[in-house]
């Protein structure tokens, strides 16, 4: 695996997060497939309008993680105030009986959200975790992928990417 450097006209770099918004009341609404479904519609949508490049997104009943990449425009207040504006108000506006029942109002998210911004490790590692960490939340894990499977300690990681524990480049 190789980092990916974006090129600009003026600059040179990577900036990507790790995102995760929560429903409001930590409500489950995304238990059920028609909203977990037009939210990740909305979402996605949100993303494509504003050039906000989303590479994995994924749900618990009750909140979505997002992997943004490239996002060099945008601070993350902005890339979330985008994302969960858009979404939040086409869900109640066009939506608003598959979950009335549990929310109510004009709240569709909390009003907090987690990021991180990923360095040092390469956008396919966190695909993978948005990807295959959410079944740890609802569902059962089958630990026998994680123990045996792809799943490596640090040091294994930081050698298979030519690092030390340090994050200095060897190779």
């Amino acid at each position: 695996m190789q980092f990916r450097l974006v090129k600009n006209r003026h600059c040179v770099g990577e900036c990507n997060f790790h995102i995760q918004l929560t429903v409001a009341y930590r409500r489950k609404i995304f238990a059920r497939k028609k909203v977990k479904k037009l939210c990740r519609a909305y979402l996605l949508s949100a993303g494509e309008r504003h050039l906000i490049n989303i590479t994995a997104i994924e749900f618990g009943p009750d909140h979505v993680h997002i992997f943004v990449t490239h996002c060099k425009n945008y601070s993350v207040t902005r890339i979330v105030k985008l994302l969960k504006g858009f979404s939040s108000y086409m869900m109640r506006k066009n939506h608003r009986k598959l979950f009335e029942d549990m929310l109510w109002g004009d709240k569709f998210w909390t009003s907090g959200y987690f990021y991180r911004s990923v360095g040092s490790v390469t956008s396919e590692t966190i695909k993978f975790y948005i990807e295959h960490s959410q079944r740890k939340h609802w569902e059962t894990v089958d630990h026998e992928y994680f123990e045996f499977g792809e799943q490596k300690t640090l040091k294994n990681f930081a050698s298979h990417l030519s690092l030390n524990p340090q994050g200095f480049n060897l190779g």
